[in-house]
């Protein structure tokens, strides 16, 4: 892991899928995370574009743009909460919205 300053980490992601089964046939993310001290808080926001493939469903849609902002709260040095807020315009496993809002929990236990 690279830090920048020793609190910000940017990151950029790519993909692309050739053949059907996929939900994105090319995908570009890109983002940053910070935190303030090794092993303390951390805070992260990310925005993606997405071509839908078009083998895998068969009507026209939209690209796909998602937006998430996350914050990790560091309660012990083995468990984290992380919370998350995530916007997606266009949704491709949802046609018939415009765009949703989606709420996040996900929690982390190291043994």
């Amino acid at each position: 892991v690279s830090y920048l300053n020793d609190k910000w980490m940017p990151f950029i992601r790519g993909g692309y899928a050739n053949d059907c089964g996929s939900l994105l046939q090319k995908s570009v993310g890109a983002g940053f995370l910070y935190q303030k001290d090794p092993g303390a808080d951390l805070f992260g926001m990310g925005l993606n574009w997405g071509e839908v493939n078009e083998t895998s469903f068969s009507f026209g849609l939209d690209d796909q743009v998602t937006s998430e902002a996350f914050y990790r709260f560091q309660l012990t040095q083995q468990v984290a909460i992380t919370p998350s807020l995530e916007y997606i315009k266009n949704p491709a496993l949802n046609p018939e919205e415009d765009n949703l809002w989606v709420f996040g929990l996900r929690a982390r236990l190291a043994l």
